[in-house]
């Protein structure tokens, strides 16, 4: 969609007769939509991890950072046969998080992009 509106607005100073033949209005209200969908799925990421650290940082769990209880192994109750282990949970969460929040801006920036073509085939059919 990014090079679509680009390669549109590149089109459209060389001739503005293109602008009738191309749909925008559609595409923002779609753009939009995965916008606002993409940025509720990255507060929830978001809010979520920093109730898993808060609750794993608190005082009787004695871990001081979140990053140190990815060290943790979990062991079956009263033995000591390993069922699991927290390995690199913090680090995978926070790439997460972080690529979540790069695709909302993306999706922001397609908004932004359709808005901007939007508004100079309006000005330029007038």
């Amino acid at each position: 969609m990014g090079i679509y509106n680009s390669y549109t607005i590149y089109k459209s100073q060389r001739d503005p007769s293109v602008i009738s033949q191309m749909l925008v209005l559609p595409f923002i209200v779609i753009n939009s939509v995965g916008a606002i969908l993409m940025f509720i799925c990255s507060c929830i990421i978001s809010v979520g991890f920093k109730e898993l650290c808060d609750s794993l940082t608190d005082k009787s769990s004695g871990f001081s950072t979140c990053s140190d209880a990815q060290r943790l192994t979990i062991h079956e109750w009263n033995s000591e046969k390993q069922i699991g282990s927290l390995n690199n949970f913090y680090t995978r969460i926070n790439v997460s998080q972080a690529a979540s929040w790069i695709c909302t801006l993306w999706w922001i920036l397609l908004v932004v992009s359709g808005i901007i073509r939007f508004v100079r085939d309006w000005r330029l059919q007038r």
